[in-house]
């Protein structure tokens, strides 16, 4: 396997449009960007710099990688067209899906895998926009094809890491506990204060700010050091006014607010920033 294996794309959206730019800028070959419309794909080669487009994947399988960039749901419709194909047999399939196995495009009895970019690709973004998201990014494999994951990795400019066999659903689990449920708990905070009397959007620019600084100190000390507040400092009599005045103001927030205490009480036993009496006495209070 050369250090650039050639690459051909299945799917037009976002995703599919970074990888094959970013691919192409780094020195990787693009043979083909397949669609389901073969003017759509002839058009996203063309801009994007890939050799051509089609609108059959029987075209995919000269390339010693076809990277499937498609919505989740589409997967097992790709996995039975390629099993329609016997010299599929010789060909590496990778699928960028963060939820599912890399073993969903294994219909027969060529290698499949997954190659998640850990990283978000709005649709609004342009062509460089999106390009310039895969520089840094974070990757994570799955499957078959560990040597031309990391070569492609490479070429994008990113950090490869590997997961263990069928722990697709934990890892995507830890994202979306990271990336969607902060989105969650920062419209809570609105919530909290516009209960206190601060309009959400007026809210809305400091609490991003301090967010940035939270995000700041993790990528700095990482966990547990960047843990601050009054749970970290076993400050009882803070968190009993903060459970009331939730129960008072805005109750439907509090079982949030009492789950997440909890596991930052977690944290901070770990830091080691709290007494173990306060620890106990927290642990009473949030119940």
């Amino acid at each position: 396997m050369s250090a650039a294996p050639r690459s051909a794309i299945v799917g037009t959206g976002p995703v599919s449009r970074a990888l094959t730019r970013a691919y192409a800028l780094g020195g990787g070959r693009v043979d083909l960007i397949v669609s389901r419309c073969a003017d759509r794909g002839a058009e996203v080669a063309r801009r994007l710099g890939a050799t051509r487009g089609s609108s059959d994947l029987a075209d995919a399988l000269s390339a010693d990688v076809v990277l499937v960039a498609v919505p989740d749901r589409a997967l097992a419709e790709v996995a039975t067209r390629v099993a329609a194909h016997p010299a599929a047999n010789s060909v590496l399939f990778l699928h960028t899906s963060g939820a599912l196995p890399g073993d969903v495009l294994r219909v027969g009895r060529h290698r499949a895998g997954s190659l998640h970019p850990l990283q978000s690709f709005p649709d609004g973004c342009d062509d460089a926009q999106l390009a310039a998201r895969m520089t840094g990014t974070h990757w994570f494999h799955e499957g078959d094809g560990a040597q031309e994951a990391g070569a492609i990795v490479t070429i994008l400019g990113g950090t490869l890491h590997r997961l263990a066999p069928g722990a697709k659903a934990l890892y995507h689990a830890g994202a979306a506990v990271l990336s969607n449920h902060t989105v969650a708990l920062f419209d809570s905070a609105l919530e909290l204060f516009a209960a206190a009397g601060v309009p959400r959007e007026e809210a809305h620019a400091p609490l991003a700010a301090l967010l940035a600084g939270t995000s700041a100190n993790l990528a700095a000390l990482g966990v547990p050091a960047a843990l601050t507040g009054p749970i970290a400092r076993g400050d009882v009599d803070t968190v009993r006014r903060h459970l009331d005045a939730i129960a008072r103001d805005a109750p439907v927030l509090r079982p949030s607010y009492v789950e997440m205490a909890r596991r930052t009480l977690v944290v901070a036993r770990a830091k080691g920033s709290i007494t173990e009496d306060a620890a106990d006495e927290l642990e009473r209070l949030l119940g």
